[in-house]
C-alpha cells in the first residue's frame, strides 16, 4: 500500500509531464503500479479535456464572488466523492470515471441530459434532482488536474451533449448497455 502522500505526489508529477501520451502513462504505471486506476483516470480526465476543446476564459471576469451570488450558487456535489469514494461512485453508476468527470466539471449541457440519468446521479449523490440541474447548469470549471499542468491561464472546456460525450467514451459492455437505458425513449438526444 502506498501512503497517500506519496501517491499525491506522484499524481501531481504525471499531471506536470509535457506529454500525457500513452508511453508516459505506461512508464508510471511500470513505476507504481498500485497507483495504476488513479494514473489511468487522471490520465482519461486530461484527455477528455483535451478532446472536448477549450474555449478561452473571459479576462474581465471577477476573480471571487460577492456574497449574494455566492449564496444563491448551488454547493459543489461532488465535494463528498475524492479519491476511492469517486471511484465507488462512477462504479455506482456503471459509468467511466471520465464521464462522472464530465459531470463534476459541468462539461456536459445540461438540457441533453436524459431524465433517467439524473435520476440516477441524484439518487447516487444523494441530492433531489433540482439540486443536481442547479450544479449542472452553472458555468464549466477548469479541471484542478489542468491548473497544475498550465504554463499559461488555465480555460475552461465547451460543453458537449450527452449523447457526444457518451460516443467520445470508451464503455464496458455494461456500462453502453446501461447508458444505452438511459437514453432510449429521451427525444433530447
Amino acid at each position: 500500500m502506498i501512503d497517500r502522500r506519496l501517491a499525491e505526489d506522484v499524481l501531481y508529477a504525471f499531471s506536470v509531464e509535457p506529454k500525457h501520451d500513452r508511453q508516459t502513462l505506461e512508464n508510471y504505471l511500470l513505476r507504481y503500479p498500485e497507483l495504476a486506476e488513479e494514473l489511468i483516470d487522471l490520465s482519461h480526465e486530461l484527455r477528455l479535456v483535451a478532446e472536448l476543446g477549450e474555449s478561452e476564459v473571459p479576462t474581465d471576469a471577477p476573480v471571487t464572488a460577492t456574497a449574494e451570488a455566492a449564496e444563491r450558487r448551488p454547493e459543489n456535489l461532488f465535494n463528498d466523492f475524492k479519491g476511492a469514494t469517486f471511484a465507488a461512485l462512477a462504479n455506482s453508476l456503471n459509468i467511466p470515471r471520465s464521464i462522472l468527470v464530465a459531470f463534476r466539471d459541468r462539461l456536459v449541457v445540461p438540457a441533453s441530459i436524459p431524465v433517467r440519468f439524473l435520476n440516477r446521479l441524484s439518487n447516487a449523490i444523494g441530492a433531489s434532482v433540482d439540486a443536481v440541474r442547479a450544479y449542472l447548469e452553472q458555468p464549466p470549471t477548469v479541471a484542478a488536474a489542468l491548473s497544475f499542468k498550465a504554463d499559461q491561464k488555465p480555460s475552461v472546456p465547451d460543453q458537449v451533449t450527452f449523447s457526444e460525450l457518451v460516443r467520445n467514451t470508451p464503455l464496458t459492455e455494461s456500462q453502453e448497455a446501461e447508458l444505452r437505458q438511459d437514453l432510449s425513449g429521451d427525444d433530447r438526444n
